[in-house]
């Protein structure tokens, strides 16, 4: 393929920042919504359920991504990518319309987590699905940079939930925000569904899966032929998306709701300083994409897993020296870091599987990775906090994860010596 369909690329990002702005609120609204709907006697207790709701939203991720991978490599990527998008905005809406705890007591925090489990579920289907798509549709040459714009797009979309949540703050007073304002981006979810439901049913399905399926017939059980023929490279993808959830989560979701819950920096300053690491990190996941497509994508991630490791630890420091300035140099610091690693990392893992099996190996491989490491890491770092005392121990979770990555991508680079 030479040209790429402007058009098919703009759905399908559209679709991917709408998706993941519905998903990623939850994370940011955080701080008002443990002490809306968990009430408790100190505020870090009150935190940790509201993450344990945030980590519930990952447990339907692992069968989520079999479903959705099976579905994908049986009917099509566009019929998977279509149907995940109307299983986010519905929950996230009712999120936006549920009582509080004050209201209907214990059935509200159970409502919520009830409908994080349907938003997880949605989202098991809708990043391996961009990744896909976009990697087939892509010349052979520019595959790294259109990979990474599957990156883009989740990282666009809680950019987005970010700058909505910061110009809330910014006009509405915190009683407001308690009281009401805090239900509008949720509620927002709704019609930004819609559109994106609209965008994606318009959208033509991969040729590359198309001629696939014409020259031979899809897997009836795609995951099963992994497991049988390509197990290695499933675990390599599984340790990649680990470390790039956990050093995002922890350095842009749960850090951010630790300082603004102990009252170090205030829930506006907080959200300003997300709101603009995330748009440097925006623009640098493309760069490195597009990088890879010049040097060794293997090389790429290479150094961006040896960077999270030597420096995630140093750069934690600045987050704990509870000043916005500080706060904001360290998240763009790990943005470079963390742009680096995933940047090639869309087209990498795509690359490690075929046609008729890929949805199917990147779904799982990435679910797996970002749910049992990277969903859980808030819920993690919190109880690291409130057991120890050690306000900086979250920081071996990346350290450890880093190392192991490290060493599958050393892996990747032998094996392509051989060849």
């Amino acid at each position: 393929m030479n040209k790429i369909d402007k058009r098919t690329i703009s759905s399908i990002l559209i679709g991917t920042v709408l998706e993941w702005y519905d998903f990623s609120l939850l994370g940011l609204m955080a701080p008002i919504i443990s002490t809306l709907f968990f009430p408790a006697k100190t505020p870090i207790l009150s935190l940790l359920a509201t993450f344990g709701v945030f980590a519930s939203g990952f447990i339907a991720r692992p069968i989520g991504g079999i479903l959705f991978g099976h579905l994908g490599d049986r009917r099509g990527r566009r019929v998977a990518l279509s149907i995940t998008i109307i299983f986010m905005a519905l929950p996230t809406t009712l999120i936006g319309l549920l009582p509080t705890y004050q209201t209907i007591g214990i059935a509200a925090p159970i409502t919520l987590v009830l409908l994080r489990i349907v938003q997880g579920l949605a989202a098991s289907g809708e990043y391996p699905g961009a990744i896909c798509f976009l990697t087939e549709i892509a010349p052979p040459s520019k595959k790294g940079f259109w990979g990474s714009v599957s990156v883009f797009g989740v990282t666009g979309g809680i950019f987005l939930g970010s700058i909505i949540s910061f110009l809330l703050t910014y006009y509405l007073s915190s009683v407001q925000m308690n009281s009401w304002g805090w239900r509008i981006p949720f509620l927002i979810g709704l019609p930004l569904g819609i559109v994106g439901w609209y965008l994606r049913y318009k959208v033509q399905e991969s040729e590359l899966f198309k001629a696939a399926v014409e020259k031979e017939s899809a897997f009836k059980i795609p995951l099963h032929q992994i497991l049988k023929f390509n197990f290695a490279s499933l675990v390599k993808v599984i340790i990649v998306f680990a470390l790039s959830s956990i050093s995002f989560f922890l350095g842009f979701v749960y850090i951010a709701t630790y300082l603004v819950s102990t009252h170090k920096i205030s829930f506006h300053e907080v959200l300003l300083n997300n709101t603009i690491s995330m748009l440097f990190l925006i623009l640098l996941i493309p760069a490195f994409g597009y990088l890879s497509d010049k040097i060794n994508r293997h090389y790429i991630m290479f150094a961006g897993a040896s960077c999270l490791c030597i420096f995630f630890y140093p750069i934690y420091l600045l987050f704990l020296e509870n000043d916005s300035q500080y706060f904001l140099n360290g998240q763009i610091l790990l943005a470079f870091c963390i742009a680096m690693f995933v940047g090639p990392m869309a087209a990498t893992t795509s690359e490690m599987f075929a046609t008729l099996t890929r949805y199917s190996g990147v779904s799982v491989g990435l679910n797996i990775g970002v749910s049992v490491f990277g969903g859980t890491c808030p819920l993690v770092a919190t109880y690291l906090v409130y057991y120890s005392g050690n306000v900086a121990m979250p920081c071996i979770y990346p350290i450890a994860v880093a190392i192991l990555c490290m060493f599958s991508i050393y892996k990747l680079l032998n094996n392509e010596s051989l060849k």
